[in-house]
């Protein structure tokens, strides 16, 4: 401990301090992770709220020690983060925050044009109708609901194919039993 300029105030080190405050919880995670490296002490306060609501409905703080601060504010000093409050906040018909179904961020924002894909030669389109939408968190694109039964004609399909297989397969064991 130490004494303050004026005498009679006490300042201890150990005391918490907050170094930003109304993070998402991704990003709390990363800047825990950067500071953790350098060799600092990190507290978020909420943390456990956010893992267990997947990380998108809780606000969280970051906390240092006051004598670990003005290191902190060094490391971050390049580091942008957007606060919680000034994100915009896009909710679904239920009224529930949309967030991505990849990284849950609720940094998205409604995407049209070409959406890329991993299967070479698949083009996808997104028009204004159309719920897709991007992530800024882990630049990922996804369509938010699914259109009714949308899974039935890749269910049939595969059906099928598995099937004409099976009767191919027994045909061919016949046919060389018979031989």
């Amino acid at each position: 401990m130490t004494e303050k300029a004026g005498g009679t105030a006490l300042m201890d080190g150990n005391r918490l301090v907050a170094l930003r405050t109304g993070l998402e919880g991704a990003d709390a995670q990363l800047l825990r992770s950067l500071l953790e490296s350098k060799g600092l002490q990190v507290f978020l306060v909420n943390e456990s709220a956010v893992s267990g609501m997947t990380g998108h409905a809780v606000s969280v703080d970051l906390y240092v020690r006051a004598v670990d601060k003005p290191k902190a504010d060094a490391i971050l000093g390049n580091v942008v983060t957007l606060p919680r409050a000034m994100q915009p906040h896009r909710f679904d018909e239920d009224g529930e925050e949309l967030s991505c179904h990849h990284c849950g961020s609720t940094r998205v924002h409604p995407y049209e044009g070409k959406v890329p894909t991993l299967i070479p030669g698949l083009k996808l389109q997104s028009g204004k109708n159309e719920r897709w939408y991007h992530c800024l968190q882990c630049d990922s694109y996804y369509e938010e609901g699914r259109k009714r039964f949308s899974g039935w004609p890749i269910a049939v399909m595969w059906a099928a194919v598995l099937g004409l297989a099976s009767l191919g397969l027994m045909w061919v064991i016949n046919f060389l039993r018979f031989l």
